[in-house]
């Protein structure tokens, strides 16, 4: 993939045509929202109903992308760069700032349709490819283990990465970083956190006048999660790993009634929404993708599942 000039910029007049057409788009979004279907939406249509005088009056309709309505906007800033595409200018919102811990540094990747795609291949295929890092993810990062097989990871994944005509050297790190991250997240904080959370909520719903203290502190003495045991022991001593806040999170709301094998699939879900860990480029990829294509910026192709 060529390297992408940023420099040039647009005239006011040139860009303002632009925020012309970037408006008529976020006028299909509100349609869409609306419930209309796609195919019904006539693009020379709305651009008689919404002429160039109706849209400045409306100041672009940019109270849309002020209020995060659509959870994706056309960066202002961006479209002043020339060389740029309307796929290149398209941002993903950052909800909350929390959603996408390297936005910044996806905002300014400029990847194109092809890249994105690629991409979403090139992570599906390391996250199989690559599994066997998993039982090394806990080693020290200082150690020799640890650069062994970091090493070889590497290597793997520009071994990957090279299949993909649209994938880059960045990107491949980028994709593997994140890969080890999430995995170490996973591997951390979420696997095995529903069976522990479980076997509290089961205790003290079968014994209300046991305390989550008292109910971690036999899940622990039971050894049944031995992965966890420092961050469970560490609880029981000092109290402060917020592990009971995320716990009382996790079962709102679950009462007597529901059956145990429910009441765990339940903690497992918001487990999954409340992990630590932030949204990963494959992911911020994927949502881009999927709103170019649905308000008809690129054309449909298949993206992968999340």
């Amino acid at each position: 993939m060529t390297e992408i000039e940023t420099y040039t910029e647009l005239d006011q007049e040139e860009t303002n045509k632009f925020h012309l057409k970037y408006a008529l788009y976020r006028i299909k979004a509100c349609l869409l929202l609306k419930g209309m279907p796609a195919d019904e939406i006539d693009d020379a249509a709305l651009e008689r109903k919404y002429p160039p005088e109706l849209i400045v009056k409306n100041d672009y309709f940019f109270h849309y992308v002020q209020d995060g309505f659509f959870g994706w906007y056309f960066d202002s800033e961006l479209c002043y760069k020339k060389s740029l595409s309307d796929y290149q200018r398209l941002v993903i919102f950052n909800d909350g700032g929390y959603e996408y811990t390297s936005w910044s540094r996806y905002r300014a990747f400029y990847s194109t349709p092809d890249a994105d795609r690629d991409y979403l291949q090139f992570w599906e295929t390391i996250v199989k490819e690559i599994k066997w890092l998993e039982q090394y993810m806990l080693t020290n990062e200082s150690s020799i283990e640890w650069a062994r097989v970091h090493s070889k990871a590497t290597f793997q994944a520009c071994r990957i990465a090279s299949g993909f005509q649209n994938m880059t050297l960045e990107l491949a790190a980028v994709g593997l970083h994140e890969y080890i991250w999430d995995a170490r997240i996973n591997l951390m904080f979420m696997k095995d956190r529903d069976g522990i959370f479980y076997e509290i909520w089961r205790r003290v719903n079968d014994n209300h006048l046991l305390s989550f203290r008292d109910a971690l502190e036999q899940v622990y003495g039971e050894n049944l999660y031995s992965a966890h045991d420092r961050s469970m022991k560490y609880e029981l001593n000092y109290g402060d790993s917020n592990m009971e806040r995320v716990f009382a999170r996790c079962t709102k709301g679950i009462s007597d009634s529901v059956p145990e094998y429910k009441a765990r699939e339940l903690i497992a879900q918001e487990i999954h929404w409340t992990s630590l860990s932030s949204g990963t480029y494959a992911r911020y990829a994927r949502k881009k993708l999927k709103v170019a294509e649905l308000i008809g910026l690129i054309p449909k192709d298949k993206i992968g599942a999340v």
